[in-house]
């Protein structure tokens, strides 16, 4: 008989993960949108992004639980229309 390990069971189980699908920006300036939208429509890396806040050139947006930040229509068009006239902060 074959013992198994604590690590290969744990390997075989499957992970019930919920993903978040970007979706197009609403028209509406007070909507939100989390960071896979935001990412999708900026073209940008998640790394470049998360940089670009750290150094205050794109909005820090808002937390909506301790683990999910979203961030207003408004300003992710207002950086968008930055971004496409090479101003970047």
């Amino acid at each position: 008989m074959q013992q198994v390990s604590a690590k290969t069971q744990s390997i075989s189980k499957k992970r019930k993960k919920v993903t978040y699908v970007p979706k197009p920006l609403p028209n509406d300036p007070d909507a939100v949108v989390r960071l896979p939208s935001v990412l999708a429509v900026s073209g940008m890396s998640r790394t470049a992004f998360l940089n670009g806040i750290k150094l205050k050139i794109y909005p820090p947006g808002r937390l909506l639980s301790p683990r999910c930040r979203v961030w207003t229509v408004g300003e992710i068009r207002e950086m968008l229309a930055k971004l496409k006239n090479g101003c970047a902060a």
